[in-house]
């Protein structure tokens, strides 16, 4: 299975933000990228496990 373009780059937000801030970081650390790439990441994942195993 291939992973969905949106989600690898919601990977690359995550991996950016453990070493620098954006323009829209919050000076408390929060963003609202970080929060949009884990909640893609989390759906994703639930889409996945709940997904039907198809054996041909």
């Amino acid at each position: 299975m291939s992973i969905p373009f949106v989600v690898e780059l919601s990977w690359t937000v995550l991996d950016y933000h453990r070493v620098q801030r954006c323009s829209r970081c919050h000076p408390d650390g929060w963003c609202p990228r970080v929060a949009v790439a884990r909640a893609r990441i989390l759906a994703w994942r639930r889409a996945v496990c709940r997904a039907p195993i198809r054996e041909w």
